[in-house]
């Protein structure tokens, strides 16, 4: 009750008449909370009606449809006029307003258009020219010519009706009349003969009728691809009118996504969806999920990756830094110093034009264990849709971005720029686990939520009415807001009959691959050679097995292919050629895409076209999914073989992106140097467009597979047969601007003008001027003391430079250029300074040339700055007792013995100084493990054994063996022998041994066991006792033995000083003569190592820069690329800059690219072969942990 009396209050004594009225009118059933909401609506709507009045200083509430009226015809039909018009023109009982014409308010009405206008015809204010009293006729005036395009906000009764909307109709611009009460949209005859006549004019059925029940004469339909503005519809149906206009009527009003409010009698007609104006904040602005995050797996035996930074374009990194600072704004990067994982930025061109930057995350996705969620099939998408007239397509801005990343995962994503270090704290695109985790988070917000399906960052709302698809959209716009996720509304398809979906047309008649799929084959022209027409028949062949009565359809052909058959066209030939294209266009060739079938994307490349096939293994048979091809453009022409082929592998997955993105398939190709120049294993080997390509596959999780020629019938027969379409723009278009840098970075020339504006700016060359003109004060001042020593050779001249002598007394800020000018043609440290010594001075020129030589990167590469100073020797730790601490190495081969005695496998006791050998003819873990196993059976297990790095100790199977047994096993650095010293100092001592006994005549193993009983019977010059003694206990008695007395016995004690006093003495020797220096080397510092000898004369003698990340001893490091090295072969350089000439790319570094067999190449004379013997086979053992798996 208390209720009901609220509600009539409310009814009687609001002051709003149009509120009293309705609420009088309404039904008995009305309660209170439906009577607040309709009055709530009728204000909302009056005000959104008052703001839609044309008042200039008013911004429209609403989106505006731009439309133009058109000239008035007498002539035209009933139906060519809205058919609510005559209805509405008399509806109306209200006095019309005075200023403006309209009836829907009174004439002093304060939200009257007319207010602060100037009429045209009499020059006052406040009112219209259609309702000037000063006018020849009271009646609003018909204008003599059309009228300047309006903005329409609202259509009236007393609104003028003729409004027009302008469209694209096949590309066509034409304006359609806007009818809100026509069911249908209309063309007239003479339109579609005039624009259209190409298309086909179908029968129609359907009876239609205009006011007052008159007949519309229609004579068909035709169907027309639509645009207006950002909207596309791929075909829209016309009915065709024999007379009267083109309409646009509530049919194409749904199509194209209008709003059509009925406010109190007005018709707000608003474009766009009204669910973005109900949900402006998912449509704004990049979401953040709250409730998830990605922590991807890590392979537990994967190291971590650096790779070497590489240098951005001059041109793009103005734009780069624009989009590194919006994405910091954002929160989707943050900057750090220093991350175990570092990638390198790729940038992408997007179709606006402006950049998209991207990471190369090949390396850390060998790391990343994949995520195996399953994704939709097209059965499961097939059964969900059944039954469903009404979609919505939603597309998450930057769907990925909007995943938060866990903060122990956010190092695999840190990439280096010319700004420094960064990592992503959202997910990132690129990352082989993103997809798979965001099609789970998806699946879990929307489990629950019926009319959704969800295929990565697509969304597709259904149902049956639009009612039921409204509900469901609403439920899923109340879910996005709610997890925080947004929109990107120019993406969005909202309440159409159709959408496109992951390569299907999904609508009311069910799914339907896209046409576009078939196109490729379609376009194909008849065969003009035997030649042509036997690639044709080539490429039906190979689906032989879906084509019924093959045969009987391809007989006329066949006969044209015989021997001595002329070449006869005629129209059975043509007939056959139209059926092999309907068949192979159309089931069962032609398949539905499977999101669970093995993917095979075949491309092939001509002199003139591109040709690609998507097709998929289903039922056990490969099937086509889609064909295409391109021709190509007159540039694209030029590229070479390798270079097309490349081309069309790039084109067709960009083409075919929706079904390859997120998913692995095969990338099959005839050019079987693409299988590496397109896969991060050809990544310093390819050239330049190619490196562009492969950043741009990236993208792509695919495995490369070379296809011979012959084999490749389908992609061959698309590529070679040009198709009608324009090639497009080239992909080189496409590409970043590139600067290519031949000879590095030009060097400015110092001016005589910079050397007096730099004099004039520098403060001490000022205030040393005003010194030598006006003389030297008593107290001279600390910057001035270098110039006071030597202030008898200084003069001024032009005004503000200096010089000492003849030579000019440069500032500090040309110093740095100077000392670049000197230097230039990389001149030793006495060539540059005598080169300034009689031209240029300033105080510590000396010390600042000998820094700039020293520290210049292109004279350390080249070997012209020497090695660097050894560090100290740190002599190896003594064990507390024999057989300890095991050095093994292999000695070898010796020329003139036996096959199985050319290499010898050496152990050597640390403690006791006691060797054991074994003779083995191949150099193999194998052989290594036997004879450890030899040695173990008589001395037991050792606690350590020290190798160095030869591959038959870093076999797998090697450690193994030595982890089974838990003995501790450690390499030395690379390229550094002195770590395994004693090893290598027996080995010398042993060849010069058996040398020795191979001179008296003795064999060669009689020699060797000849050599190893004198060793290890003599006294050993760092302990003083024989190894025997040591080893085993007592002496090996010799002949001179005998003559001899016994020796005293020497304590542990004793023995210990003697070794720590012979270790001294070496290291002192050591240090002395070879000068070194303590290494001044810390982690965290960048160095360029050392490489080995190679027979290349151009190969640089240092590497690429790299980051110290771990000290491992005194003298010994890991690198960042977790190599081990000794400080003897490091050299500390500067941190990378982007002004580094020397870290780009030089000629030095092109002969790396060579190929092997080029490198090493031996040139004869006289043009005869070579005769020298063929380079031994590496012996290669498959690993144990490998024995179950099929590796060929």
């Amino acid at each position: 009750m208390e209720d009901e009396f609220i509600r009539d209050q409310l009814a009687e004594h609001t002051n709003n008449p149009r509120i009293h009225e309705k609420l009088i009118m309404s039904s008995d059933d009305l309660t209170l909370a439906k009577a607040v909401e309709l009055a709530f609506q009728m204000e909302s709507a009056a005000e959104l009606a008052s703001r839609l009045a044309p008042v200039p200083s008013l911004q429209p509430a609403v989106p505006t449809l731009t439309v133009q009226p058109p000239a008035l015809r007498d002539d035209t039909p009933d139906h060519g006029l809205p058919v609510n018009y005559a209805a509405r023109r008399g509806a109306s009982t209200r006095r019309p307003c005075g200023n403006c014409g309209s009836s829907t308010h009174n004439t002093r009405a304060p939200n009257c258009p007319a207010n602060g206008q100037t009429c045209s015809q009499c020059g006052k204010r406040h009112h219209f020219a259609r309702v000037c009293r000063s006018a020849a006729s009271g009646r609003p005036q018909r204008p003599s010519s059309p009228a300047p395009p309006t903005t329409i906000h609202s259509v009236t009764a007393a609104s003028p009706p003729f409004k027009t909307c302008v469209v694209r109709l096949d590309g066509v611009p034409l304006p359609l009349l806007l009818d809100t009460g026509a069911s249908r949209s209309l063309l007239n005859l003479a339109t579609v003969k005039q624009f259209f006549s190409h298309h086909t004019l179908h029968p129609d059925c359907e009876l239609l009728s205009g006011y007052g029940n008159s007949k519309i004469d229609i004579v068909g339909t035709v169907s027309l691809p639509l645009q207006y503005q950002s909207v596309t519809l791929p075909s829209f149906t016309f009915h065709v009118s024999r007379h009267g206009a083109n309409l646009m009527g509530l049919d194409l009003f749904s199509s194209l996504g209008f709003s059509l409010l009925d406010v109190d009698g007005a018709t707000i007609l608003t474009v766009g969806s009204p669910w973005q104006q109900r949900w402006p904040s998912l449509f704004s602005g990049l979401g953040c999920l709250t409730a998830f995050n990605h922590q991807p797996l890590l392979k537990p035996d994967v190291r971590p990756v650096i790779q070497p930074l590489r240098r951005l374009p001059l041109a793009l990194r103005d734009e780069v830094t624009v989009e590194l600072n919006n994405l910091l704004e954002l929160g989707i990067i943050e900057r750090i110093d220093a991350s175990p994982w570092v990638s390198n930025l790729v940038l992408a061109r997007k179709k606006s034009g402006t950049l998209r930057p991207c990471v190369d995350l090949r390396s850390v996705n060998t790391a990343v264990v994949p995520d195996k969620y399953p994704l939709p099939t097209v059965e499961e998408l097939a059964a969900k849709f059944h039954g469903s007239t009404v979609f919505s397509k939603l597309d998450l801005r930057q769907g990925y971005l909007q995943v938060p990343l866990h903060p122990e995962s956010r190092n695999l994503t840190a990439f280096v720029t010319h700004m420094g270090v960064f990592r992503y704290t959202r997910m990132p695109f690129g990352l082989s686990s993103a997809p798979s985790c965001f099609q789970k988070i998806m699946s879990t917000i929307f489990a629950a939520v019926s009319g959704v399906v969800i295929y990565l960052d697509d969304i597709v709302v259904h149902g049956p009415t639009l009612a039921s698809h409204d509900e469901h959209l609403d439920r899923v716009f109340k879910i996005l807001a709610g997890h925080n996720l947004t929109l990107n509304g120019d993406k969005c398809v909202l309440t159409v009959p159709a959408v496109d979906f992951v390569g299907f047309r999904l609508s009311g008649e069910g799914i339907t691959p896209l046409n576009s799929n078939v196109e490729a084959v379609l376009r194909l022209p008849e065969p003009s050679s035997p030649a042509q027409l036997a690639s044709f028949l080539g490429m039906t062949a190979y689906y032989l097995r879906f084509l019924p009565q093959y045969s009987a359809t391809t007989a006329p052909l066949r006969a044209l292919l015989k021997n001595g058959a002329p070449w006869a066209w005629s129209s059975a030939c043509s007939s056959a050629i139209r059926q092999l294209k309907a068949q192979l266009t159309s089931p069962p060739v032609l398949a539905h895409f499977d999101l669970s079938c093995p993917t095979f994307l075949t491309c092939d490349a001509s002199g003139v076209a591109l040709g690609a096939v998507l097709s998929q293994c289903q039922h056990g048979s490969e099937r086509p999914i889609a064909f295409a091809s391109r021709s190509l453009t007159p540039a694209e022409q030029k590229y070479s073989v390798g270079e097309r082929e490349a081309l069309a592998c790039v084109w067709a997955c960009e083409r075919w992106h929706i079904y390859l993105y997120g998913r692995h398939f095969t990338l099959r190709m005839d050019h079987q140097a693409l299988t590496t120049l397109l896969s991060s294993s050809g990544t310093g080997h390819r050239p330049l467009r190619l490196h562009r390509w492969s950043e741009r596959l990236l993208q792509y999780n695919f495995t490369p597979l070379f296809t011979p020629g012959r084999d490749n019938v389908v992609a061959d027969l698309l590529s070679r047969a040009t198709p009608d379409t324009p090639p497009g723009p080239a992909m080189d278009t496409l590409e970043p601007e590139l600067i290519h840098m031949l000879h590095g970075p030009l060097r400015e020339v110092v001016s005589l003008q910079d050397l007096q504006l730099a004099s004039a700016q520098d403060s001490v060359l000022s205030q040393l001027c005003t010194c030598i003109r006006e003389g030297w004060p008593r107290t001279v001042p600390k910057d001035l003391v270098p110039f006071h020593r030597v202030k008898d050779e200084l003069s001024c001249w032009n005004e503000v430079c200096v010089a000492r002598g003849l030579r000019a007394v440069i500032p500090g800020s040309l110093q740095p250029r100077i000392l670049a000018m000197a230097h230039e043609g990389h001149l030793g440290i006495v060539k540059v300074k005598q080169r300034c010594r009689d031209r240029v001075w300033w105080p510590g020129i000396d010390r600042d040339i000998e820094f700039a030589v020293k520290d210049c990167s292109a004279c350390l590469v080249s070997g012209k700055t020497g090695p660097p100073t050894p560090p100290p020797l740190q002599p190896v730790r003594w064990p507390a007792g024999p057989w300890q601490h095991v050095q093994l190495d292999i000695c070898g081969p010796f020329q003139g013995v036996p096959y199985h005695q050319r290499f010898l496998v050496v152990a050597y006791d640390l403690y006791s100084k006691w060797p054991e050998i074994s003779s083995t003819g191949s150099v193999t873990s194998q052989a290594a493990m036997e004879f450890l196993d030899c040695l173990f059976s008589r001395w037991g297990l050792p606690n350590t054994i020290t190798t160095d790095n030869g591959p038959q100790f870093t076999s797998m199977d090697f450690q193994t063996f030595l982890g089974d047994r838990g003995i501790r096993y450690t390499r030395t650095a690379f390229y550094h022998p002195e770590a395994n010293g004693g090893v290598e100092r027996f080995n010398q001592t042993l060849k010069n041994g058996v040398r020795a006994h191979l001179a008296d005549g003795l064999a060669f193993s009689s020699a060797l066991q000849r050599t190893l009983l004198h060793y290890r019977s003599s006294l050993h010059s760092t302990t003083g006792i024989s190894p025997a003694l040591l080893m085993l206990g007592w002496e090996l008695q010799l002949p001179l033995d005998r003559l001899r007395p016994q020796p005293p016995p020497l304590t542990a004690a004793a023995l210990r000083h003697r070794v720590s006093a012979s270790q001294r003495r070496m290291k002192q020797s050591f240090d002395r003569r070879r000068k070194v220096t303590p290494s001044c080397l810390a982690v965290h510092d960048w160095v360029r190592v050392r490489r080995p000898h190679r027979d290349n004369k151009l190969l640089s003698f240092w590497s690429e820069p790299v980051q110290i990340t771990g000290r491992l001893g005194l003298a010994t490091f890991r690198l960042a690329d977790g190599t081990k090295w000794h400080a003897s072969r490091l050299k500390k350089v500067s941190p990378l800059t982007p002004e580094d000439p020397c870290s780009m790319a030089s000629d030095l570094d092109l002969v790396e690219d060579l190929p092997d067999d080029t490198r090493n190449c031996p040139v004869e004379a006289g043009g005869r072969e070579s005769t020298a013997s063929p380079r031994p086979v590496r012996v290669r053992c498959r690993p144990a942990y490998l024995k179950d798996y099929v590796t060929e």
